[in-house]
């Protein structure tokens, strides 16, 4: 009886060792499972991170271009008035623009330079609405501006 017993005890041991298998086995696939979860985790994360960057860029970008917009607005009502206006600054006797139109509301030097920059790029007699005695002009008062301004 004593030899049944320990047969007894090794189909014990046998059953709590292959138990004892499968539940290590299954924790290290619950391991592995978690690694994947934390992984797919860690990807979404990114994912987020940097869909909110360029939502951030999106934003930034779409406000500068609605800047640049208003600003292009009102340069192009600017450069309207000074068209529209340029025919009625001709003296008589002089067929001469008058310079003082194109520079108005302009306080300091780096204003200045970029009006004259402008304003050569619209009135060079080699553009469209080109105009040597306007260039002349608009060369004349930019000097004195700039003397006046030094």
């Amino acid at each position: 009886m004593a030899k049944d017993f320990t047969k007894h005890e090794e189909i014990d041991m046998q059953a709590l060792e292959d138990r004892h298998k499968e539940l290590e086995k299954a924790w290290n696939d619950l391991l592995k499972e978690k690694r994947e979860v934390e992984a797919r985790i860690h990807s979404l994360e990114q994912q987020e991170k940097t869909f909110n960057l360029k939502w951030d860029m999106l934003i930034r970008e779409t406000q500068r271009l609605a800047d640049e917009k208003k600003q292009f607005e009102r340069k192009k009502k600017f450069y309207e008035q000074v068209e529209s206006s340029s025919l009625e600054m001709y003296h008589e006797e002089e067929k001469s623009v008058q310079g003082e139109m194109f520079f108005s509301g302009v306080s300091t030097q780096k204003a200045l330079k970029k009006r004259y920059k402008d304003l050569i790029k619209i009135y060079h007699p080699d553009s469209e609405s080109g105009d040597t005695a306007t260039i002349a002009e608009i060369n004349r008062e930019y000097e004195d501006l700039k003397a006046n301004m030094s």
